[in-house]
């Protein structure tokens, strides 16, 4: 399994990020809906600041707190966000996510990498080398392509192509193994499962959506981000935690048990208000 989490974290992940940038994301497209860039900067400052104080006002325990976080902020934008909102806004649905990614990716791979590292393992300082990773290289080039509109070669975008949609997959089949090998039933009885459910799944989303529709939005812009806010946890959180801290099975049952319960919440947050 550690292995694979290698493979998958260092080789696929970058591959898919930059492949779904580069081939749903232009210059002009870019410009022509900053918006949707500035509501995501919006969204991940509140959602920085909330989880923080949300986890402090649960007293949770060292590391537990940062992990809890970790997967309170960054929702499953690639594995059920994409083809949810592709499904839903055929004709804006995935430009809109794959804008929301432009500002999803680089805090993920920064502040979210940080969140999921255990504090025995940090260093001692501070090192702008730690963020140069696989997945920024990949966010940086994938920007380079889209804006200058560089063309990719048919051989090697096909071979892009056939990698990433290999990705989730992988991930999935990871998660599994997680569950298969951890003590996740023990994340019943943790209060902050529940908090995660009912806050970020339900009552935020609900509350975005309200605010967003006293403004003048496009409908389908209004509901693709009341929709992303309503996702479950990403589903390389537990691969991340598991990687950099002692708090995988945690993250594995909090990942898992959302992802079945967004089957019950997203319909009930586009029904209250779509």
């Amino acid at each position: 399994m550690p292995m694979l989490a290698q493979i998958i974290t260092k080789v696929f992940l970058p591959i898919m990020i930059f492949y779904s940038t580069t081939t749903s994301a232009s210059r002009q497209l870019i410009v022509d809906n900053l918006l949707v860039i500035l509501l995501a900067v919006i969204f991940y400052g509140f959602m920085i600041g909330f989880s923080y104080l949300l986890a402090k006002a649960m007293r949770l325990k060292r590391d537990k707190d940062r992990i809890f976080q970790f997967a309170f902020i960054f929702g499953n934008t690639a594995f059920v966000g994409m083809p949810l909102l592709n499904a839903a806004f055929p004709q804006y649905g995935l430009l809109f996510m794959c804008l929301f990614s432009l500002i999803d990716q680089p805090v993920f791979w920064t502040y979210g990498i940080w969140l999921s590292t255990a504090r025995d393992r940090e260093p001692a300082r501070f090192s702008p080398k730690s963020l140069i990773t696989p997945n920024t290289i990949a966010i940086a080039l994938a920007f380079i392509v889209a804006l200058v509109e560089i063309p990719l070669p048919d051989l090697l975008n096909d071979t892009l192509q056939l990698v990433s949609g290999a990705t989730p997959a992988l991930c999935i089949l990871y998660l599994g193994a997680m569950i298969c090998f951890s003590n996740i039933g023990q994340i019943f009885k943790r209060k902050e499962l529940y908090a995660l459910i009912l806050v970020k799944m339900v009552l935020l989303p609900l509350s975005f959506g309200l605010i967003l529709s006293l403004l003048p939005l496009p409908f389908e812009m209004r509901a693709c981000m009341v929709l992303t806010a309503a996702l479950p946890v990403m589903t390389v959180v537990p691969m991340i935690s598991e990687q950099n801290g002692h708090e995988g099975a945690y993250a594995t049952g909090l990942t898992a048990i959302s992802l079945v319960a967004c089957v019950a919440t997203i319909p009930l947050v586009a029904l209250a208000v779509l």
